[in-house]
């Protein structure tokens, strides 16, 4: 929860960012091309990000012996506990991790993000938020699907913020 002072403006549209001059995505004015397929390109095939995008991406199939997993059963636990899909790769008790499914990947259990481990977490989230709220969380204008974004953070007068929470 933030707390009552800060005061949070948001831009449905994105004619602010179009204001500043960021990327549009890939052909922005083109109604003929599913916002969709716009995306893929933007973030997979060849975008401005897609050189970031793409091997992180691949550390959810492949895993990652030096990456660090307790946010993913972390975020697992809290997709379960709250009902998600797939609810099975953890097993709780009062609410707290006894054992997971990924501890026993023959050769990769030890690993710092196990092959899968971090594609499941992104299978809940796509199943169980974004395609089932998809209507309450789609953009306003499809057209800032794939227009990069940004946010500004404003201190009191105006200037910097003394701290962020």
């Amino acid at each position: 929860d933030l707390p009552d002072a800060v005061e949070l403006y948001a831009d449905p549209a994105g004619e602010a960012g179009r204001r500043f001059g960021v990327s549009r995505g890939f052909r922005p004015d083109d109604s003929s091309l599913s916002a969709f397929a716009k995306l893929f390109v933007m973030g997979i095939v060849g975008g401005p990000g897609a050189w970031a995008t793409l091997p992180a991406v691949l550390v959810g199939y492949f895993g990652s012996p030096g990456g660090k997993r307790r946010w993913i059963e972390e975020s697992l636990k809290q997709g379960q506990l709250a009902g998600r899909w797939p609810d099975s790769v953890l097993q709780l008790a009062d609410e707290e991790v006894v054992a997971n499914a990924f501890d026993d990947t023959p050769l990769v259990s030890s690993w710092g993000v196990r092959p899968f481990e971090l594609a499941t977490l992104r299978l809940q989230n796509l199943v169980s938020l974004q395609a089932k709220h998809w209507g309450a969380l789609k953009p306003a204008d499809e057209r800032c699907l794939t227009q990069l974004g940004g946010c500004t953070v404003v201190g009191s007068g105006g200037g910097g913020p003394s701290s962020l929470v």
